[in-house]
């Protein structure tokens, strides 16, 4: 079995519409997080910030074959921890966030979504990169050709928001190959970047921090209104680079 390790790189900036920052970003080592807090409701960054917390909580090794339930209890009680605030502090009913995480071990890894934000993913084979694109909308864009690679889930409408939901976010598990990119977003990028060229650039050479760094700068050039958050996180074989430390850019 191959023994995987990781690098990442996150980045976040304001959109050309924004006046502060409302996302919140937790990476590693097992578990990797967006979180987009809803402007359109009260205090967004609070929300965003509760549901990172919360899933710091849940970051551990532990066996593949519960990483299913693992990370549906994270999601469950990041709920619960937005429940817990809104009681405390009732002026701060409504709000919520959105999520899109990512948890991993061994060669085996869990996605979820909750809202519009977004995970993209490419895996290179012999023949190039096999691209699929997985996220909240209601249909997939790209190809996926990669047989491990998981099909697009229907659109998930409901956010974290402290309420109980009757269809709770779905979980979809595939298993990683060394070469694996992983891109966790918010919909500030998503929505600005056109697909191709944002698969282009995440499929393209460069490290996780080089990867990022222009998808920031494609988001910003194409006028993105929205916060632009990511987490680009890229999958390699420990054996091949046991000299360099898996590392945040």
């Amino acid at each position: 079995m191959v023994n995987l390790t990781w690098n990442a790189a996150s980045r976040t900036c304001l959109g050309s519409a924004r006046r502060h920052i409302v996302d919140d970003i937790y990476t590693g080592p097992y578990v990797f997080a967006v979180a987009d807090g809803r402007r359109e409701r009260v205090a967004g960054d609070v929300a965003s910030h509760l549901v990172t917390e919360t899933l710091r909580k849940y970051d551990r090794e532990i066996d593949p074959s519960d990483l299913t339930t693992v990370l549906g209890h994270a999601l469950r009680s990041a709920n619960e921890s937005i429940q817990r605030k809104i009681e405390a502090q009732p002026e701060l009913a409504g709000m919520g966030a959105d999520l899109v995480a990512m948890a991993w071990s061994g060669t085996m890894a869990v996605f979820t979504n909750a809202g519009d934000t977004q995970a993209y993913f490419t895996r290179r084979t012999a023949g190039g990169a096999a691209e699929l694109i997985w996220t909240t909308a209601s249909r997939a864009h790209g190809t996926a050709e990669a047989p491990d690679a998981p099909n697009s889930p229907e659109r998930i409408p409901n956010l974290l928001d402290g309420r109980p939901h009757e269809r709770a976010p779905d979980l979809v598990t595939f298993r990683l190959h060394a070469g694996d990119r992983i891109l966790l977003c918010t919909g500030g990028l998503g929505a600005a970047v056109p697909h191709p060229l944002l698969m282009d650039v995440l499929s393209g050479p460069g490290g996780s921090a080089e990867v990022a760094d222009r998808l920031e700068a494609l988001a910003v050039e194409h006028g993105g209104p929205d916060n632009i958050t990511m987490v680009v996180v890229e999958f390699v074989d420990f054996e091949e680079h046991r000299e360099e430390y898996t590392f945040l850019d």
